[in-house]
């Protein structure tokens, strides 16, 4: 299992599906390859809760992800880690790692319910190894990134950039 944490949150409205960018927190020690990231695809409204969990916590009324989570802490258990297990994309399937009385608990959910879970409750984020070396994409490091270089590049883009583009 690689440890990851949220690398940024493509938000989408429409047909268009919103993005949930993972990324490896550290590589191996004894490996000089670059880090990698995933992209999983979600709804626009599941991003929005990841977002918020992210942002702001908790809301003044509870949504879904809160009421789990309350619901979860109330029968006494507490989430230790959620793992992304299998792909067959575009479709993720995840694992919520629960600690009860009974020992350790596991529950099937979809990547966005469970990263939502894992935002609210600060518990650690895992993929698969497997995982990440199908499907991950390179990302380079960020002191390996030249900030101004970077900026040139994305302001050259912009401008060739049309309305009809979009």
């Amino acid at each position: 299992m690689v440890r990851v944490d949220i690398e940024t949150i493509v938000m989408a409205a429409g047909p268009v599906p919103s993005l949930i960018v993972l990324r490896e927190r550290c590589r191996k020690s004894d490996s000089s390859a670059p880090l990698r990231s995933l992209s999983i695809q979600t709804g626009s409204y599941e991003a929005a809760s990841i977002s918020r969990g992210i942002d702001t916590g908790r809301t003044d009324r509870p949504i879904t992800h809160d009421l789990l989570l309350d619901t979860i802490e109330v029968v006494g258990a507490k989430i230790e880690r959620i793992e992304i297990v299998r792909a067959e994309p575009p479709v993720f399937y995840a694992t919520v790692v629960m600690h009860t009385d009974r020992g350790e608990r596991m529950l099937d959910a979809r990547p966005s319910d469970a990263i939502a879970l894992a935002v609210r409750s600060n518990a650690p984020m895992f993929v698969e190894d497997d995982i990440m070396n199908r499907l991950g994409t390179v990302s380079p490091l960020a002191d390996e990134v030249d900030d101004e270089s970077e900026f040139e590049k994305f302001d050259e883009f912009v401008h060739t950039l049309s309305p009809d583009d979009f």
